[in-house]
């Protein structure tokens, strides 16, 4: 069944994809928690009584990784494709699955998010500095200990202790994030956004600064943010939403290998160490004069994707 909903305002677009959202993760989320309590062997009223630090504990280690597959089919690929589907004739083109304009740009999309790591951690030095400043104490301590919280639960999934745990962990962290949030936010949620307010970089933004606020992590807004924009750049100068999903998976992959050769522990928050300042400037840079490389090299323009009736863009 197609809607064609592409057709309807940019608007209405957005709250029929929220209220798909909302129904599909309520009924993903029940029927996730049974097959995950049947699974870890727990009964679901003390599944319903767990808290978010509870997910840090060892012993609920498979309950946090089944988690992740719940959000990952229930909150972004389902609901998404789903849209899609209501949306146009051609869901797959919709939410950007196609061959990218320029053959180079896989090869340049792994290049810049390599250096987007650098780029990221200075910037979550510079976020913690600024919560420092501006919040009080009481503010920052809610702050330190509900990152502290998600670190641990994220310790807790990547506590790799052989090749197979490590293969797990770039399945889970890597490849499905990639897949279900890249089609999620920059394949649906940024191509509504831009046409709202009828302007790309806007549209990227304001995604972007939805994806890192859905993280809820406030020492990290502002370098998730940024890393939110690069890949919503990838995607648009692409053409190619396959694009941002292999900068996407490559990023997630290089933490995964950090912290499997324990090069990185996700339980502490970035130092502020002259090394990240000596590479994050640089990255910065480099990963600046990638995007605009590749934004010379584009076909991609709001009039071609937005004005013709039939486009070729994804989604048009």
């Amino acid at each position: 069944m197609n809607l064609n909903l592409k057709k309807q305002s940019p608007w209405i677009q957005l709250v029929i994809f929220g209220l798909i959202t909302m129904l599909i993760a309520f009924a993903s989320t029940l029927v996730g928690a049974y097959i995950l309590a049947s699974y870890n062997h727990i009964g679901l009223a003390e599944l319903a009584k767990l808290q978010p630090a509870d997910y840090a504990r060892p012993e609920y280690a498979s309950l946090a990784k089944g988690l992740l597959v719940v959000q990952f089919f229930g909150i972004f690929l389902i609901p998404s494709l789903l849209f899609a589907w209501l949306a146009d004739s051609r869901p797959l083109e919709f939410c950007g699955i196609r061959k990218p304009d320029s053959p180079n740009a896989i090869w340049l999309s792994a290049l810049i998010m390599l250096c987007a790591y650098f780029m990221v951690e200075w910037l979550a030095v510079v976020n913690q500095q600024i919560v420092q400043h501006v919040f009080g104490k009481t503010a920052q301590h809610w702050i330190q200990d509900a990152e502290s919280e998600r670190n641990n639960t994220l310790q807790n999934i990547l506590n790799m202790k052989s090749p197979r745990d490590l293969l797990v962990s770039i399945v889970l962290v890597g490849l499905l994030a990639a897949i279900g949030e890249e089609i999620f936010f920059r394949g649906i949620l940024q191509r509504i956004f831009i046409q709202i307010f009828k302007s790309p970089w806007l549209g990227i933004l304001v995604t972007a600064a939805i994806f890192s606020a859905v993280h809820g992590q406030f020492l990290g807004f502002i370098p998730r943010m940024i890393l939110g924009a690069v890949l919503g750049a990838l995607y648009w100068y692409s053409g190619s939403l396959i694009i941002a999903m292999v900068g996407h998976f490559v990023f997630n992959v290089v933490q995964v290998f950090l912290v499997y050769f324990k090069l990185v522990d996700t339980n502490q928050n970035s130092s502020g160490g002259t090394y990240l300042f000596l590479a994050g400037i640089p990255a910065l840079i480099i990963v600046a004069f990638l995007l605009n490389y590749m934004r010379k090299q584009s076909r991609t323009s709001y009039e071609e994707i937005y004005s013709r009736p039939e486009s070729i863009f994804p989604g048009e």
